[in-house]
């Protein structure tokens, strides 16, 4: 069992805080967050996972600048996987730039762009363009020594491992892979899991570990409480019928979210999976250092459990 963690999880440590965190929890890989970061220090306000992210390393960072990074992951004997950007489908010259990034970093893995669905498109049309976007990425890829990886995303035309394969499928996998985000997978695209990873075959190349559910909103925004609400928890005869109520969805602990880790891990096993398990906790449940601690023991004791 191979653990890293997506330092996007662990946005109030620094590279050498995370490093020496991680390699006390036994986790052997960094997936650096990479992600252009304001200049101006005082901009950049209180830690946080999508803004003032510690462990992120700017696309434009200098050799000195990169050396932080590195050095943090050498002097505690950890690998840089991957470099983990939000780059845009299409933006081959920005994908060609983070790759050339990534193999100075030693990382043999980097997220590519997916197309944002929101109904404003037809989906056929953005298929088609991120095709041809991974066709020159497969190309790219081949040059740098670099494997893509697409990402099942909410919100994306990537939400599930069947229609992220309708992307990669053709292609070299040995270049262009897919990141299988079970997490995500709860918000949107929820498919069987191991029958998502049989589809998948060799693009299955990476795994990211987080967990979500689902809750009915209790009240409107003026505070008052939904006569559906104890249906919706409970199940029974509605108060009003012609009004439906409104779900969210929201990030939980690994262990108290709607992914069955140990079924996801047991489906893992049963296809011969032998990458990375990456976490991505956004739950807040825990501090970064509890959380990286916590998660590398449950990883080992259910993979365990199943051997």
């Amino acid at each position: 069992m191979k653990l890293s963690v997506f330092t996007v999880a662990t946005p109030d440590l620094t590279p050498e805080e995370l490093a020496r965190a991680a390699s006390a929890a036994g986790i052997q890989g960094l997936e650096w967050r990479c992600k252009e970061q304001p200049q101006d220090t005082q901009l950049q306000g209180p830690p946080s996972f999508w803004g003032n992210n510690l462990s992120t390393i700017d696309p434009r960072a200098t050799d000195e600048q990169l050396s932080v990074f590195s050095s943090a992951a050498n002097r505690y004997g950890l690998q840089s996987i991957a470099l983990t950007p939000y780059l845009t489908c299409g933006d081959l010259e920005g994908t060609e730039a983070v790759f050339k990034l990534a193999v100075q970093l030693g990382a043999s893995m980097v997220r590519v762009g997916v197309p944002f669905y929101n109904g404003t498109r037809n989906y056929n049309e953005m298929l088609q363009d991120a095709v041809n976007y991974l066709k020159a990425v497969e190309g790219l890829a081949g040059d740098y020594g670099i494997k893509a990886l697409v990402e099942t995303h909410h919100f994306t035309i990537a939400p599930s491992a069947s229609a992220a394969y309708r992307l990669v499928q053709g292609l070299n996998p040995d270049k262009v892979g897919v990141l299988y985000d079970p997490g995500n997978m709860v918000h949107e695209g929820f498919e069987t899991y191991r029958m998502g990873m049989e589809l998948l075959g060799p693009y299955l190349a990476h795994v990211h570990v987080k967990n979500a559910g689902w809750r009915p909103v209790a009240k409107d925004a003026s505070g008052v409480e939904h006569p559906n609400l104890l249906q919706a928890e409970h199940g029974g005869q509605e108060a009003e019928p012609l009004n439906p109520i409104a779900w969210s969805g929201s990030w939980r602990p690994i262990a108290s979210g709607m992914v069955p880790w140990k079924r996801v891990l047991a489906d893992l096993m049963a296809v011969g999976y032998d990458g990375w398990l990456g976490v991505e906790d956004f739950s807040e449940a825990y501090d970064s250092k509890t959380m990286l601690s916590l998660y590398a023991q449950q990883m080992r004791t259910w993979w365990e459990e199943l051997e």
